[in-house]
């Protein structure tokens, strides 16, 4: 299991956790964020395969007076049911409001250091909480970087060996990171 903790540029900070499971690994996690100047809660759990496909999604947010929102349509992309057409092709999932779904697509994708690709994905967008196609490409720079691009941004990402950012340019940065069983 690896352990990850990040700060965020613009307030806010979150715990990752990143395991094997029964048939490949697990993703989860909790999101202390700002939203509208009142502080919001989420938690959330990725399930992948072997081949880091995504196979589950789970995303809770709680907001300050107890109000809860799950935004279902994420998971319910993965739930078996057939799949509205420009969702079909996407076999990741990047949620928003957290640097660890970059994850699956550097794991899934492989590439060698100069070579790059492009990715369809379901985009849980923060912190509007609505669900939308996001076409992305990776660019692998050297054995811990990335170019992440999508539309007009841009930013280079540092990676562990385990795929998780560790620096996430202007936005995101570990300040502790612990690896174990």
């Amino acid at each position: 299991m690896t352990a990850i903790l990040w700060e965020f540029s613009e307030g806010g900070s979150e715990l990752c956790l990143l395991e094997q499971a029964d048939r490949g690994w697990r993703l989860h996690g909790t999101a202390l964020l700002v939203a509208d100047g009142a502080p919001v809660s989420i938690r959330y759990a990725v399930k992948v395969s072997r081949a880091w496909v995504t196979e589950d999604v789970d995303v809770t947010v709680s907001f300050p007076g107890g109000e809860v929102r799950k935004p279902f349509e994420v998971g319910a992309l993965w739930s078996g049911e057939e799949r509205p057409p420009e969702f079909r092709d996407c076999k990741d999932v990047d949620l928003g409001f957290t640097p660890a779904t970059n994850t699956l697509p550097i794991r899934r994708l492989a590439l060698d250091v100069g070579e790059e690709a492009d990715v369809a994905v379901v985009w849980l967008r923060w912190p509007e909480l609505r669900v939308e196609r996001l076409e992305q490409r990776y660019a692998r720079l050297a054995k811990d970087r990335y170019r992440y691009s999508s539309g007009d941004f841009s930013a280079e990402l540092v990676v562990d060996e385990q795929g998780l950012v560790v620096d996430y340019e202007g936005l995101w940065r570990a300040i502790a990171h612990a690896s174990g069983k």
